[in-house]
C-alpha cells in the first residue's frame, strides 16, 4: 500500500513539474528572457516563502537554530544549483538541447540517487544499493535512447524536406571540436548543479525535519519542505540575475508591458505553481516511503515521471509527428526502460535500511539536544519528551 502512496505522489508531482513550462508556449508577446525573468520571482521565491509560512509560521524559528553546517549546506547547494541552471541554459548553443539534457539530468539524477549511500555506514553493498544502481543504469540508457531518438526523428525531417535546420529541436548548425568542448564542459557543470540540488537536500533534510517537528511542533510534510525553500531562495540569485542581464542586453523589458499581455502574468504564476508545487509532492512522497534515504528513492521516480510528461506534451504538441521508424522504435524503447526503472527503484524501498548512520549524526544530535536544553529548559522539563 505504501509503494501506491508513493507512486501517486510523485505522479503528481512529475507530471505538474513535466508541465510547469507548458504555459511559456503561449506568450508569443513576451520574449523568452521575459517569461523566465517573471517566472524565477514565482517559481524561486515568492510561492516557496508564502507556503512555508502558511505550512510553518514558526519557519524562521526553526532557521534560527539550525546547526551552522546545514545552513551553510543549503546556501552551497542552492548557489550550485543557480548557477547549474545558467550553465545548462547556456550549453543550448554550443551542443543542442539534446546532448545538453542528457548530460545534465543523467548526472543530477544518478548522483542524488547513488551519492547518499557512501555517507550512510552499512548501506554499500546492500541490496537497496545494488537496485539502486539496477535502477539508474536504466534511466541513463533510457535518457540517452531518447536523446539518439530526437536525433533520429530530426534526421527523418530533413530528408523529407520539412525541416531544413535542426536548431529549433535543439540541433546546432555546426558543432566544431572546441565549442563541443565548451558545450559539455557547461553541461557536465549544469549536472553537478542539478546534482548539488538533490544531494543537498538529502543531507540536510533528516536534520532540519527532526528539528522543526520534534522542537516545533510543525507538521512532518512542512518539515520536510523547509529546506527547500531555503535551497531555491539561494539558487533563485543567480537565476534571476543571469535573467535581468538577458534582458537589459536585448532591451526586452518594454515586451513586459505589450497590449494584450495582461493575462501573462498569471500563466507565470501557474508557471510557479507547478514548478515548486510538485516538489511539496515529492516531499510528501519521500515522507510515506519514511527514513533518511527515502528521496534517493523518490527522486529518480521524480525525474522519471518528469520526462515522461514532458514526453507525452511533446506528443501531443505534434512533436513526434513524422518521427520515422528508427525515431519511434527508439522512443518507445525508451519510454519502456523508464517504466523498468520506476519498477526497481518502487522494489528497493522494500529494502531500503532503517535511518542508516551518519558520520554527522552524533555531532548534529549532540547540538540538537544542547538547543533543546539551553533555549527551551521549562518545555523540557515540564514534558520530560519531545513533543
Amino acid at each position: 500500500m505504501i509503494i501506491f502512496w508513493t507512486l501517486g505522489l510523485v505522479l503528481v508531482a512529475g507530471f505538474i513539474n513535466g508541465s510547469f513550462a507548458t504555459p511559456a508556449k503561449y506568450m508569443h508577446r513576451w520574449k523568452e528572457e521575459n517569461v523566465w525573468f517573471v517566472f524565477s520571482f514565482w517559481g524561486f521565491l515568492i510561492l516557496p516563502w508564502v507556503s512555508i509560512l502558511f505550512m510553518a509560521p514558526k519557519v524562521f524559528d526553526v532557521l534560527d537554530v539550525l546547526p551552522p553546517d546545514i545552513m551553510w549546506a543549503m546556501i552551497a547547494g542552492g548557489a550550485a544549483f543557480g548557477l547549474g541552471q545558467i550553465a545548462f541554459a547556456t550549453s543550448f548553443r554550443y551542443i543542442g538541447i539534446g546532448l545538453a539534457f542528457v548530460i545534465n539530468i543523467s548526472m543530477g539524477t544518478a548522483g542524488s540517487a547513488l551519492i547518499p549511500i557512501l555517507w550512510h555506514k552499512g548501506v554499500m553493498g546492500t541490496t537497496y544499493s545494488y537496485l539502486q544502481l539496477t535502477g539508474v543504469v536504466f534511466f541513463v540508457t533510457a535518457v540517452i535512447l531518447g536523446a539518439l531518438a530526437a536525433t533520429a526523428r530530426d534526421r527523418h525531417r530533413k530528408e523529407l524536406g520539412e525541416m531544413a535546420l535542426a536548431d529549433e529541436a535543439g540541433g546546432p548548425r555546426r558543432i566544431t571540436p572546441g565549442r563541443a568542448a565548451l558545450g559539455v564542459l557547461l553541461a557536465v557543470l549544469a549536472g553537478v548543479g542539478s546534482m548539488a540540488q538533490g544531494v543537498t537536500y538529502i543531507w540536510v533534510n533528516p536534520t532540519v525535519s527532526k528539528l522543526a517537528t520534534g522542537q516545533f511542533g510543525v507538521a512532518s510534510l512542512a518539515g520536510s519542505t523547509i529546506a527547500w525553500v531555503i535551497i531555491f531562495s539561494i539558487a533563485w540569485i543567480p537565476y534571476m540575475l543571469y535573467f535581468l542581464l538577458k534582458n537589459l542586453q536585448k532591451g526586452s523589458f518594454a515586451h513586459l508591458l505589450a497590449p494584450k499581455t495582461c493575462g501573462y502574468w498569471l500563466l507565470t504564476v501557474l508557471m510557479g505553481i507547478g514548478f515548486w508545487g510538485s516538489l511539496i509532492f515529492f516531499s510528501g512522497a519521500s515522507n510515506v516511503i519514511g527514513g533518511d534515504l527515502a528521496p534517493t528513492i523518490a527522486w529518480p521516480m521524480f525525474m522519471v515521471f518528469i520526462i515522461l510528461t514532458s514526453n507525452f506534451w511533446g506528443w501531443k504538441s505534434g512533436e513526434w509527428h513524422h518521427a520515422g521508424g528508427k525515431a519511434s522504435t527508439r522512443l518507445l524503447v525508451s519510454l519502456a526502460l523508464f517504466v523498468v526503472a520506476i519498477v526497481v527503484f518502487s522494489y528497493s524501498s522494500k529494502f531500503e535500511p532503517t535511518n542508516p548512520a551518519t558520520p554527522e549524526d552524533h555531532h548534529h544530535d549532540v547540538h540538537y539536544k544542547h538547543i533543546q536544553h539551553d533555549r527551551y529548559p521549562t518545555y523540557q522539563s515540564e514534558h520530560g519528551h519531545q513533543k
